[in-house]
Order: C-alpha cells, then structure tokens, then sequence
C-alpha cells in the first residue's frame, strides 16, 4: 500500500522547489515587462515577454504527481524554457549595458530571478529525467519522498523569506532614498551620495528656519487638539452605542459607516461653506473641528467594539459594591479600554498630522501652515524653479520623528488584550 501511494503521489522535490521559486519569478518578470514597457524599450520589452511566456510554461507544466505515461514533450519544453529563461535574462542585461542610462540595479534584481529560475529547471529537469519518462522504480519513489519529507518545509519557508524581503525592500526604499537625499549635499534630485561626502547642511538648515518651527508648532497644536476632542466625543459614544438600547441606535451606527463611504474630496465644498459661515477659515479650531468630525466615525466603531468585549458582569459587580455610573466608568471601563484608547489616540493623531487636502483649502496664511502644507509648498518652489530638495527630504525625515517616537511609547497598548482573564470561572 506504502509503495503505491508512493509510486502515485511522488514529484520530485528539485522540481517542486523550481516551481516554488519561479512563482516568484513570474511576479518580477512581469514587472520587468511593464517597467520595459514604459521606458519605452522595445527590445527589452520583448525579450521580456517571451522570458514571462517561458517562465508561465514551467509553472504550469509540471504534473501533479508521477505522468500515467512517458512525457517526453513536457520533459523536452522544461528544458528549453529553462535555457530561454537564462538565456534571454542575459541577453536582456546586455542589452541595457548598451543603452545610454546603463545597467541599473533595477536591471540585475529584475533579471536575476529568471536567469537563476532558468538555470535551476534545466539542471532539475535532467535530474529528473527517469521521472518525466515514467521510469522510477518504487525504490526511487520511496527515496523522493523522503527527501521531499525532509526539504520541502524548507523550500517553501525560504520561498516565503524571499517573497518578505522583496516587500520589505519595497517598504524601506523610499525612507532610505530619503535619508540619502537628505545627506547629500546641494538640492538636486540626481544626487551623487557617498560617505565621504555626507553633509547635514539641509538639516542645520531646517533646524534654523523660523518657518519650519512653525509648521511644526502648528501641526502639533492642530494634532494634539483633534485627539483631545476626538476621544472625548468618540468614548462616551462609543459606550453608549455598546451598553445601551435606544431608538435609533442601529441607524446612527448605520449612519457613521455611510459617511465613511464618501471621499474625502466630496465633502470639501460643503466644509468650506460651513466653515465660512462660521468664521472658521484660517483658523486652528476650524481645522480641529473638521478633523475630529472626519476620524469620529472610525474611532467611534474601534471602541465600541472594544467595550463590546468587556464583560457586563464587571459593571454588575461594581454595582452591587456601590459605585455610580460615573465611577465604573472612570475606574473600571476607562483603565480596561487603554488599548482602544491608544489605538484610537494614535489613528487621531496621524489622521491630523497628515492631513493635507482640508488643511490646504481652509489655511490661506503662511504662517499658518501645517506640516504637509509647508512641506508641499517647498516642491512647489522646487517645481518653479528653486532647488529645496535636499531641503524637502531633511524636513521629512524631522518631522517622521514624532510618528515613530508615538508608536514606540504606544506598542505596548497596541497588541496588549488587558481584558483577558478579567472575568474567572
């Protein structure tokens, strides 16, 4: 029984772990094809498709388990599309070398895959040739499969490491082009950066300018403000709409997902209106009223959910020992709602410090700026002529600081469950 469950179900894992990694391959090799595309290079757009048509051929082709007969052809067609792989990842890095921008690291990372994927299907279809012709003997299955037993856990945990490291290059490469922008010196884009030639000019600029201190003033007045009277609306509600019945209750919930629906971008018109009406335009109240409107709805949601989980019998308990309302919700609800607290603190903060389309449409003074805003009018000097780049990157990375210093004091509340194990028996 052992041997012909063997014999049925056993792929060879070199093949396996082919086609693990050239699913990897097909996601870069596509970008390679559309990056080529819009470069406007039609040889390399080319040579790109024909090596993704390649690469869709051995991760399909593979059969599931041992063929019911000799497949000659699918043994022949992985081989050649193994050797087209390589041979065309290097044909495509040749032929970038001859361009006038040159090879790129963008060019080895999108032709490496291919080139190694390519190589590696070759050499596992040879190995496995006995296998494609139908030819392997249950002692070979029995062998296989324990050395797919053995190495399949680790194919898959380094295919997934790979697929990691590409988002997490993603996700760090425009922090670090912006740390490098920032260290280099003059205010080009086309920067030369290197070690020896780091400067923190732009820094010590931005540490002396008046102008900046105050966006940053604004911005924390603004932020801090809208957290403040965000949470002290949001909580309340947010208990009321999670321990009572009332009328009414499911449409206003209903209501706050609705206005969730709306762009933000739609509601610009009647908020400038409104705040016009008010005499608000211009002014931090009128910011921090309309931040704190936009972010209520989410934040209200986040908590009820949270109080949802707070058991009713800690209210009861506290009742029978004889506290008023106001105290269990001082003393008990508020103290187990820290990590909802937090997170909806946090989600306020962020949502006004990087709020940039209402601060724009209601702020006209200079001076009056917010962070984004003085940050955007910088590029807008630089697109009319004056070079603040280097500038721009240097008061990114100062004004990034508040952020990360808030989710490193925050990080505790953000995962902490407090409510666990509240309640026994």
């Amino acid at each position: 029984m052992n041997e012909n469950l063997a014999t049925k179900w056993w792929t060879p894992v070199s093949l396996r772990g082919v086609v693990s990694f050239a699913w990897i391959s097909l996601l870069i090799t596509s970008l390679m094809c559309g990056i080529s595309w819009m470069r406007g290079d039609d040889t390399g757009t080319s040579m790109s498709l024909m090596a993704l048509i390649a690469n869709s051929v051995i991760v399909w082709i593979l059969p599931e388990d041992v063929p019911a007969r000799p497949v000659p052809e699918k043994f022949g067609l992985f081989v050649v599309c193994g050797a087209s792989m390589s041979a065309l990842s290097i044909n495509y890095l040749f032929h970038r070398s001859g361009t006038d921008i040159g090879l790129t690291l963008v060019d080895y990372w999108m032709a490496s895959p291919s080139l190694v994927v390519g190589a590696a299907a070759v050499t596992a279809a040879i190995k496995s040739s006995r296998w494609f012709m139908g030819r392997a003997t249950t002692s070979e299955a029995l062998e296989g499969l324990a050395r797919t037993k053995r190495h399949t856990g680790r194919i898959t945990q380094t295919a997934k490491q790979i697929v990691l490291l590409h988002l997490g290059i993603f996700a760090i490469l425009p922090p670090i082009w912006t740390i490098m922008l920032s260290l280099s010196p003059g205010n080009s884009l086309s920067m030369d950066f290197s070690l020896s030639t780091a400067t923190l000019e732009h820094y010590r600029k931005m540490w002396e300018s008046d102008r900046f201190w105050g966006w940053l003033w604004n911005s924390i007045v603004v932020s801090v403000a809208t957290t403040i009277f965000g949470l002290t609306v949001a909580f309340p509600a947010a208990y009321g709409f999670s321990r009572y019945r009332f009328h009414g209750r499911k449409i206003g919930l209903f209501m706050f997902l609705i206005v969730q629906m709306f762009p933000g971008a739609l509601i610009l018109v009647p908020y400038f209106i409104v705040m016009k009406g008010f005499g608000l335009l211009n002014t931090y109240v009128g910011l921090v009223i309309a931040y704190s409107v936009t972010a209520l709805p989410l934040c209200v949601w986040l908590m009820k959910g949270f109080f949802d989980t707070i058991p009713r019998e800690l209210e009861e308990a506290a009742r029978v020992d004889g506290c008023s309302q106001l105290q269990i919700f001082t003393r008990i609800i508020f103290p187990l709602s820290l990590p909802a607290v937090a997170v909806t603190c946090l989600f306020s903060f962020l949502a006004a410090w990087n709020e940039y389309l209402l601060a724009l449409t209601f702020l006209s003074d200079t001076d009056r700026y917010t962070l984004p805003v003085g940050l955007a009018s910088m590029v807008s000097s630089a697109q009319a002529g004056d070079s603040y780049w280097g500038d721009f990157a240097a008061a990114s990375i100062l004004i990034s600081i508040p952020v990360v210093l808030l989710f490193v004091m925050f990080q505790r509340y953000l995962v902490d469950g407090m409510v666990a194990g509240a309640v026994k028996g």
